[in-house]
Formats: C-alpha cells, sequence, structure tokens
C-alpha cells in the first residue's frame, strides 16, 4: 500500500505528524516537521517537534484535545472515542477536522513570520519550475515543484505547487498524474482560507487545467460538454473555451469569447499574455483576416517569451509566424526560413508542442510544400495524437500526402477511413478534408459520380466547421470536376 503523502493538505499534515510523533524517517518526510531536523541531531528534533505539538494541542478545548491524542497520536478507534465523547460518528468527525484546523493554526503560528520569507522564495522557485518546463526541461521542474510541495508552508505555496505540476504532467502527457495533483488542489480550495483573490484565481488556474486535461484526453468537444463547479468564468478558464470552440471550427463563439477576454484591461502573467496573442493569431489566420495581422500577433507573442524566458512558447510563436509567411508569400526563401527553423526543433519540447508542431508541419507540407516531408510528419502527428479527434485528422493528413505522391488508392483508403470515422463519431472538422482527398482520388480514377458526392459533402461540411481556406479548395475541386 503507498504511504499517505503528508504533503496533500494541512488536515493530511497534522494527521501524519501526530501519528509518527517518534518515527524520525517519516517525520523528515513531513512538512510541518522536516525543517526541525536541519543542523540538529534527530533527538533534539523530536524534542523540538514534540514541544511545538505540546503547545499547539487545544487544551481549552478538552473534547479536540481528546480526539488528536487518542485517536491520531495513540490510534484508539474513532468509534470507542466518539462513544466515550457523546458524540454521533457525523459528529465526531465534523469535531476531529475542526480539532486538526485550530491545531494546524497553533502548530504554525510560532513560525509564521519566517513562512512568509520562505513562501516568497517558493513562488522563486515556482516560476523558475515553470520557464523550465516551457523549455523542455520537464523533470528538473517536476523535482523543483515536488520540493516546494513537500517543503509545507501556506496552503497557497502547496497548491502553485499542485497546478505547476497538473500543467507540467498534461502538457507531457502524463494524465494521470495530472488529474491526482488536480483533485489535491480541489481539496486545499475548498478550505475557508483560501476564499480571498487569490484562491479565486487559483480555481480559476485549476478549472482551466481540467478543461485541458479533458480537451488533450478526449479532443475540442469535451471542452464545449465539460461541466464544472465554478460560477465564473476566469481568464484562464475563458481562455481554454475560446481555443477550444476555434478548434471545433466555431468561429462566433471564439470570437466572441476573445472580444470578452482582450477587452479586460488588467496586468497578466507572462504566460497567459503569450498565449492570449497566439490564440489572436491563429484566429486571424483561420478567419482568413490580413495575413499580416497574424503575423503581428506572433511576432509579438514570440518577443514577450523570448523576454521573459519562455523558450516553448516563444519557439511555437517564431514557428507560426514563419508558417504564417510562408503560406503567405510562396516564396522559395521564406520555405527555406521555415524549414531551417523546423529542422532545430529542440526534441526535448513537451510532447504537446511536438504534436502542434508536426500537425502544423503536415498541414502546410501537404497544402504548398512537399509531400514527403508531408507524410512523414502527418506519422509522426498520428504517433503523437492523444485522441481520436487527433488521430483522424492525421489520418486526414496522410491521406492527403499519400493523394499527392500519387498513391491513389492508399490515399482513397485512409481518407475513407478518416471520413467515416468523423461520421459516426461527429468530429466535423475531419470531413471537409478527408471527403475532398476521396473526391480527388475519384476524380483522378474517373469516377465522376462518387467525386461529385464526395465534393459536395466536403463544401457543406467547410462552410460551417472549417476556416475559408479549406473551403475555398473544396469550392476549386467542385468547379473543376463539374467543368470536366
Amino acid at each position: 500500500m503507498a504511504r499517505a503523502n503528508p504533503a496533500r493538505s494541512p488536515y493530511a499534515a497534522t494527521r501524519h505528524l501526530l501519528k509518527n510523533l517518534r518515527n524520525v524517517r517519516e517525520l523528515r518526510r513531513n512538512p510541518l516537521a522536516r525543517d526541525e531536523f536541519a543542523n540538529r541531531s534527530n533527538d533534539e528534533a523530536l524534542n523540538a517537534i514534540g514541544a511545538r505539538v505540546n503547545a499547539a494541542l487545544p487544551v481549552h478545548n478538552a473534547r479536540h484535545a481528546a480526539i488528536l491524542l487518542r485517536v491520531d497520536a495513540e490510534r484508539h478507534d474513532p468509534r470507542s472515542v466518539a462513544t466515550d465523547l457523546g458524540l454521533s460518528m457525523r459528529q465526531f468527525y465534523r469535531e476531529r477536522r475542526r480539532a486538526h484546523e485550530a491545531f494546524y493554526a497553533a502548530y504554525r503560528a510560532e513560525a509564521r513570520q519566517a513562512a512568509t520569507v520562505e513562501d516568497g522564495f517558493a513562488r522563486q522557485l515556482l516560476t523558475r519550475a515553470a520557464s523550465l518546463a516551457d523549455s523542455g526541461e520537464t523533470a528538473s521542474a517536476v523535482a523543483i515543484s515536488h520540493d516546494v510541495l513537500s517543503s509545507g508552508g501556506d496552503p497557497a505555496i502547496a497548491t502553485e505547487a499542485l497546478l505547476r505540476l497538473a500543467e507540467t504532467h498534461i502538457w507531457t502527457h502524463r494524465f494521470e498524474r495530472a488529474r491526482a495533483e488536480l483533485a489535491d488542489c480541489t481539496v486545499i480550495l475548498a478550505r475557508s482560507e483560501m476564499q480571498d483573490d487569490r484562491g479565486t484565481t487559483m480555481r480559476d488556474r485549476a478549472q482551466a487545467l481540467a478543461l485541458l486535461l479533458e480537451w488533450f484526453s478526449n479532443g475540442p468537444p469535451a471542452v464545449a460538454q465539460s461541466r464544472n463547479g465554478y460560477a465564473a468564468r476566469g481568464d484562464r478558464t475563458c481562455f481554454v473555451v475560446a481555443a477550444g470552440a476555434l478548434r471545433r471550427g466555431e468561429t462566433q463563439k471564439a470570437a466572441a469569447l476573445l472580444l470578452d477576454l482582450t477587452s479586460r484591461r488588467y496586468p497578466r502573467a507572462a504566460d497567459f499574455a503569450v498565449d492570449l496573442l497566439t490564440l489572436q493569431a491563429e484566429f486571424a489566420n483561420f478567419t482568413a483576416a490580413d495575413p499580416s495581422i497574424a503575423e503581428g500577433f506572433f511576432a509579438r507573442a514570440a518577443a514577450l517569451a523570448d523576454e521573459h524566458g519562455l523558450r516553448g512558447r516563444a519557439f511555437f510563436a517564431h514557428h507560426q509566424l514563419l508558417l504564417t509567411r510562408w503560406l503567405r508569400s510562396r516564396k522559395a526563401e521564406d520555405r527555406r526560413a521555415y524549414r531551417d527553423f523546423v529542422d532545430t526543433a529542440d526534441p526535448a519540447l513537451p510532447a504537446r508542442v511536438q504534436s502542434f508542431l508536426t500537425f502544423a508541419a503536415a498541414d502546410i507540407e501537404v497544402t504548398i510544400g512537399d509531400p514527403r516531408r508531408a507524410l512523414k510528419a502527418a506519422r509522426t502527428a498520428t504517433s503523437l495524437a492523444t485522441n481520436h479527434l487527433e488521430s483522424l485528422s492525421a489520418q486526414g493528413l496522410v491521406a492527403g500526402s499519400l493523394l499527392r505522391l500519387g498513391r491513389l488508392s492508399d490515399a482513397a483508403m485512409e481518407a475513407a477511413h478518416a471520413a467515416e470515422t468523423a461520421h459516426c463519431e461527429g468530429h466535423a472538422r475531419v470531413i471537409p478534408i478527408a471527403q475532398r482527398v476521396r473526391a480527388h482520388a475519384f476524380f483522378v480514377e474517373g469516377n465522376r459520380r462518387a467525386a461529385r458526392y464526395a465534393i459536395e459533402e466536403s463544401v457543406e461540411y467547410a462552410r460551417y466547421f472549417s476556416s475559408p481556406y479549406v473551403l475555398a479548395q473544396a469550392q476549386a475541386l467542385r468547379r473543376r470536376i463539374a467543368t470536366a
């Protein structure tokens, strides 16, 4: 059986402390006790911890003292203690929680001034962890976040550390770990002392990460279908919902949410500001606005990310800038600049960033580049996919690459599977591309009837669920088939 984690919450820490008052090994794991072992012998540390425990016991409340000593320290049967105190089990557990809250507050009181300094240093460490995670140094980021989490201190620090761990694990596709860390956050955020503005901000981050986790696990539709317990929609939650809407092709909803976000006038964290600029650029690209608008947003995002040491975000924004420039100009020098940059990508970048990069590479190469590079990128994207929509999108790109390579039967087979599965599962954005590939393959093979049916469906779905660029491609092929 796994050992209890005393860093999970103050309640877990106090229970663990009282249960292990003479166990040096366990006390060194406890955020309330571990610092007592610094520059002291074990016996001295145990005596110091014992003195702090005695001073923190609620002697003015005999019931609370009895619960802490008999149940937690001496491990008596809770039912027997509840009976002795004249409490029902429901009353007992309520009183036990209150006893631990009072004990925790008293135990921490004498170290509160030192904790303020420690908390400031902890936040610096978490900022460093964020930068490392963004740059692909995830092992170091996780180690730092775990150290901060294990050091105790303000519950807000523990929450920040858990959120940092959850975010890192989401972007590296370690979804089960992220779920556990977000569950621990929920426990801490439910406590009364986390109801201030700082608590509201953290709830927003936790909600946004929970939505992102569902997105990466089950696809963008999961963001729209998700239901949560938070009434208000903060910046980060609104951002994830907007990004999910854009990925689903719901441009009106994405536009409304982006307008809401950009109208909120107050300072923002650097990572969020970069993400917002990047999403604005992607929206401009998707809606076929002036390409210079998207390029301007991407350039600002890259510069801001560089300024704050967010190497992963800087790389992605600069990548998108070069991609947009090549797509607009179709010049050889812009193609060369894009490819040279892509070839320098750090393989240590988080799996989610690598996934975004390979999907983008496959998309532009199959459209205006080299189909062999497109096929390689599309197959890499398939291996990085974490949900059905991504797998089907990658399959559609594989089909498009095979079509450009002249492998018509292979292309038609891949596209048919992608289109049929997308129909069954409701992934409308996959259908325009898959059906366009099928139509093209049928047309080249001389089956004009099948080609007309496939291209009509491609145009219809592209009109409602895809970008103007994809719609224009489908309409061009429809005209070609109609006039042949």
